[in-house]
């Protein structure tokens, strides 16, 4: 069995290994396809700038060379505002031609023509055109490109500022882009933590088949084991009760017999709990199922009062036996309860409820009842209150109900008793 369970947790850290190489492979993947579209995006919306840039700068610079700088200085106004009220160069911020010293000789703006510029000091052997980001009294940044060249033979800068809004909007869309891209890398970190616990739930559950597989192994070849022995010590029991008269001897006799069928019970509840349940439907008469159980109760507790309110016979399709088994079963825990009870009325009513599919079937009893931990774990299997119970017998139950697709129910309180209730199905 270990050697199973590390084969088990071998094959489960392999697979888990797999899943994150291919998760970390894939965001991987995501991470550096978002970095260089985002990289990219910028230098896209930089070189749409430039170009833009580069564009206007040549129209001027053959207007320059066409017009005196006296003519394009009294035109200013028009002759710049048409630029930047044109459609193609809709986000021009400003023009402005500087001379070597810094001062403005023409404007976008005809107010600003004849001031000198702060902090400018043109460098003649820059490298131009020259690209750089400006934040205008605004607050505003704008990209800006300053071009040198020569008017009526003397130097001057052209300085092109442009709004980033387009470049922006660009920017934007790639942010999105790059959002869904670390969307989908948490959707991955996600799917593959889901994935590593079903992995781990689907190596539990392999654990369990195998702990499945031995149990009802070895409560096969327990059974056999103890049958054996027991139909011997049974059958010599039996023996030696009838051919000895002390009486003191029969008791101990009749001791040994009841713990060899005690055993023998228990075993056969071992066996039916760990062993797959096989099926043998047939249709028969729930009524005169539940009667026949009732009779053989009534001999064994003519103290406790039975009341069946089974009026109609009920024809349903479904394995008699394993019915038989749930219902004995839970009768037995009834009986056991009020047994415990020192009540002088103990009662158990059996009633029905018919719906078009199913059959409503409870077992109600005023006997010891259960408090709430007590009812919580009273299907689990080896669990009992009983001073000689297994704690396989409502676990054995609850095996039954879900092969017979048979909802439970129970419902119970502390000396007050319990409410067991059945639906099942009319046609398995």
């Amino acid at each position: 069995m270990g050697i199973k369970r590390l084969t088990l947790k071998f094959e489960s850290i392999r697979s888990m290994a797999i899943l994150w190489s291919i998760i970390i492979f894939s965001i991987t993947i995501l991470l550096i396809s978002a970095y260089f579209s985002y990289k990219n995006s910028k230098i896209a919306a930089e070189d749409a700038l430039k170009m833009q840039a580069m564009g206007i700068a040549v129209t001027l610079q053959s207007f320059f060379q066409s017009e005196s700088l006296k003519n394009l200085q009294e035109n200013n106004r028009d002759f710049l505002m048409d630029i930047i009220l044109n459609e193609n160069w809709e986000n021009v911020a400003f023009i402005a031609l500087y001379d070597k010293k810094g001062y403005i000789v023409l404007h976008s703006n005809p107010d600003l023509i004849g001031k000198k510029i702060e902090n400018f000091s043109p460098d003649l052997n820059q490298k131009y055109p020259y690209f750089h980001y400006l934040i205008l009294s605004t607050f505003e940044k704008v990209f800006v490109a300053d071009f040198n060249f020569y008017i009526d033979k003397k130097p001057y800068f052209l300085r092109i500022a442009l709004h980033i809004y387009p470049a922006e909007v660009i920017l934007k869309r790639t942010r999105l882009y790059i959002f869904l891209k670390i969307a989908g890398v948490i959707g991955l970190v996600v799917f593959g933590i889901l994935g590593t616990i079903l992995l781990k739930k689907f190596e539990d559950i392999q654990i369990k088949i195998k702990e499945l597989k031995s149990l009802a192994l070895m409560t096969k070849i327990l059974a056999h084991e103890i049958r054996n022995p027991l139909s011997s010590i049974k059958g010599f029991s039996q023996y030696l009760f009838k051919k000895i008269d002390e009486e003191k001897i029969k008791k101990c006799l009749q001791i040994i017999y009841n713990e060899a069928l005690r055993i023998e019970r228990l075993t056969d509840e071992l066996l039916l709990y760990g062993n797959p349940v096989k099926l043998e439907i047939s249709k028969f008469n729930f009524k005169e199922l539940i009667e026949e159980l009732i009779l053989g109760f009534k001999e064994k507790y003519p103290e406790i009062i039975f009341q069946i309110q089974i009026s109609d016979d009920l024809w349903i399709q479904s394995d008699k036996d394993k019915l038989k088994e749930i219902v004995s079963n839970l009768l037995q825990n009834s009986v056991d309860a009020l047994m415990e009870t020192s009540k002088k009325e103990k009662r158990i009513v059996l009633e029905v409820e018919k719906t078009k599919n199913l059959i409503k079937f409870g077992i109600i009893d005023n006997g010891a009842g259960m408090d709430e931990k007590t009812l919580a774990k009273a299907m689990e299997p080896f669990f009992t209150t009983k001073v000689w119970g297994s704690g396989l017998g409502l676990a054995i139950v609850k095996k039954l109900c879900d092969v017979l697709k048979i909802k439970i129910q129970i419902k119970s309180k502390k000396e007050e008793g319990t409410r067991v209730y059945l639906w099942i199905p009319k046609s398995l």
